[in-house]
């Protein structure tokens, strides 16, 4: 059993702590700040649940700390549309009962949390991490054999990082009274962009994503120009007679990645290894991530030493693959709006957007609707040995290769894809294939697999091929 110290207690801290602590460690949670306490990232991705459910932590989703999305209204390159959502996938929390309640998640599995406590130095030695702790006041020392630094953008300040996007500044107020938006919205400005966010607690919040520099050289207080950008908006129309509670407020959203994310005993986490443009609203899904694929790479470097280079290279990959597909996602949803306004603000963001046409996947096809149609692996498919998580543990599997594909593709909802294809007969249609993998998954999901291969040009058409995909 190694000792493990985190440090910050928010989704990526906890998430970590809560996975190491069931891998049969002995983990201290630090964390400087008592909670609940303000935060933003309210607004959770569909993936966020999921994953919780994997890690245990389900219950700090509790109906009453939750609003589920259906609707939101966006502004953005093709003017006003109310978008739906009726399986309500998007989430929207008060972070302050959030984090508090993944804190007491991860207590539950074993955590020993000290908080509130800061760490005021740190020191290695023989292998091993020497902590000095201000503990409410009270000195304390801590020693462990594994370091996690989960402490978000604060941690990764002044560290080495790559900026992956244009400078961005994220400013933001909240509000109450009797009239305010229920429904979320997004809106794209002359030279910002706004996000309107209903809180489950009854409040409101408002937030302006500006360039920094062009901001604050405006004149006025901090309040005073974010009012000005926010006047006229969706976000606002609806806060007439609202109370503005607290200071308005301003933090740094730019995109980056650390160039020390990984070693043989730490690693970065969450925000203080990578963080990702605003636009995706994913920052807490990718956090959480991290923070599972994290958990088995350490207990690699804990208990598997000599697969060590294995481990911090794929988290190292990880990192980096994320990083560059986020960056291009949003670059290309910002090119939406800069084709029709331009505008150095909106330009800047489309910079790097993707133009690799061959990496395009086409047209979704209709799987049942071409369920007798035979196909076979199109020729330029590959497999290749890649580092991948097996288990508790970092290790190397065959996974597919193919040019619509990012990176080579090991697991696909938690399937090997190598066995299902690699004595794939030809001539077989979709229905015949996934029923031959009834004795490894239900029908449906061999479907599911077998439809995804088809939109991204692996499987082809036996009869007809053009550049891979299905005619």
């Amino acid at each position: 059993m190694a000792r493990v110290c985190v440090v910050g207690a928010g989704p990526a801290g906890c998430v970590f702590a809560a996975r190491m602590a069931q891998l049969g460690h002995e983990v201290r949670l630090i964390e400087q700040e008592r909670f609940p306490r303000s935060q933003l990232g309210e607004s959770l991705s569909p993936g966020v649940e999921p994953l919780l459910k994997s890690a245990g932590l389900e219950t700090a989703l509790d109906a009453h700390r939750v609003t589920r999305v259906r609707n939101v209204w966006v502004a953005w390159a093709d003017g006003l549309q109310l978008r739906e959502d009726p399986r309500e996938q998007g989430l929207i929390v008060d972070r302050g009962a959030f984090d508090l309640a993944l804190v007491e998640g991860a207590r539950s599995c074993g955590v020993k949390v000290v908080q509130p406590a800061c760490v005021v130095d740190r020191r290695q030695s023989g292998g091993r991490w020497r902590l000095a702790l201000d503990v409410d006041g009270r000195r304390e020392t801590l020693e462990a054999d594994f370091l996690a630094e989960a402490g978000g953008r604060a941690a990764a300040s002044g560290r080495a990082r790559v900026q992956t996007g244009a400078p961005t500044l994220a400013v933001y107020a909240y509000w109450r009274g009797a009239r305010l938006p229920s429904t979320p919205r997004i809106e794209a400005g002359k030279d910002a962009w706004f996000w309107g966010v209903p809180l489950p607690n009854g409040t409101y919040n408002s937030l302006a994503f500006v360039d920094p520099k062009t901001f604050r050289a405006g004149p006025g207080s901090l309040a005073q120009r974010f009012l000005d950008r926010l006047a006229g908006t969706l976000v606002l129309e609806d806060c007439r007679g609202a109370e503005r509670i607290g200071p308005t407020r301003a933090i740094e959203a730019t995109s980056y990645l650390a160039r020390d994310c990984i070693g043989r005993n730490a690693i970065r986490l969450g925000d203080a290894a990578l963080a990702i443009d605003p636009i995706s609203s994913s920052g807490v899904q990718k956090a959480i991530q991290s923070a599972l694929s994290g958990a088995i790479v350490a207990n690699t470097l804990l208990r598997r030493p000599a697969a060590a280079d294995l481990a911090m290279s794929f988290y190292r990959a990880q990192l980096n693959d994320a990083s560059e597909r986020h960056r291009r996602w949003a670059a290309d949803h910002y090119r939406t709006v800069a084709a029709t306004r331009g505008g150095p603000f909106w330009t800047d963001r489309s910079k790097g957007r993707r133009v690799e046409a061959s990496a395009q996947p086409s047209e979704p096809v209709d799987v049942r609707a071409m369920a007798a149609m035979p196909v076979e692996l199109s020729s330029e498919a590959a497999f290749v040995e890649t580092p991948c998580l097996d288990g508790e543990f970092v290790g190397v599997a065959p996974a597919l290769r193919h040019p619509r594909l990012e990176t080579p593709v090991a697991y696909l909802a938690g399937r090997a894809l190598a066995p299902l294809l690699k004595d794939l007969p030809p001539g077989r249609t979709l229905l015949q294939i996934a029923r031959g993998w009834s004795n490894r998954m239900p029908l449906e999901s061999g479907l599911a697999i077998a439809g995804w291969l088809v939109n991204h040009g692996v499987l082809v058409s036996a009869a007809d091929k053009d550049g891979g995909r299905l005619c």
